[in-house]
């Protein structure tokens, strides 16, 4: 699983214009870093890190649904916690550059968990 495809999977992907608007759940962005960081266990510090980027970084706001809304029907709680796109596109822009500092092969493929070799 790669980072990057993962953001943009979440919609956290600039427009033809460079610019990145809007709201997005934290739980998405959580469940996501979640997912990648079973990917890449060795780096579970990052993805830590990162999660607690999500969890402080501004809130766009929290949404509440009615009891009976069939927006809820599936979820644990009544309330969203929205943040903006633009912070959580940051949030895996840093991690993918991290994961590349750890020498993690970050070319996007089907399996990016291969770490790059230093001569020797």
């Amino acid at each position: 699983m790669h980072v990057l495809t993962t953001a943009k999977t979440l919609g956290l992907e600039a427009d033809d214009r460079g610019g990145l608007s809007g709201t997005i759940e934290e739980s998405l962005v959580l469940a996501a870093l979640e997912e990648l960081a079973s990917v890449h266990s060795d780096h579970a510090d990052l993805f830590i890190l990162a999660s607690d980027r999500v969890r402080s970084s501004r809130s766009a706001g929290l949404e509440v649904l009615e009891a009976n809304s069939v927006f809820g029907r599936y979820r644990d709680s009544n309330e969203i916690q929205l943040r903006y796109r633009g912070e959580m596109k940051e949030v895996f822009d840093d991690l993918l550059i991290d994961l590349a500092l750890r020498g993690v092969d970050m070319n996007d493929s089907e399996d990016d968990t291969t770490e790059v070799s230093s001569p020797s």
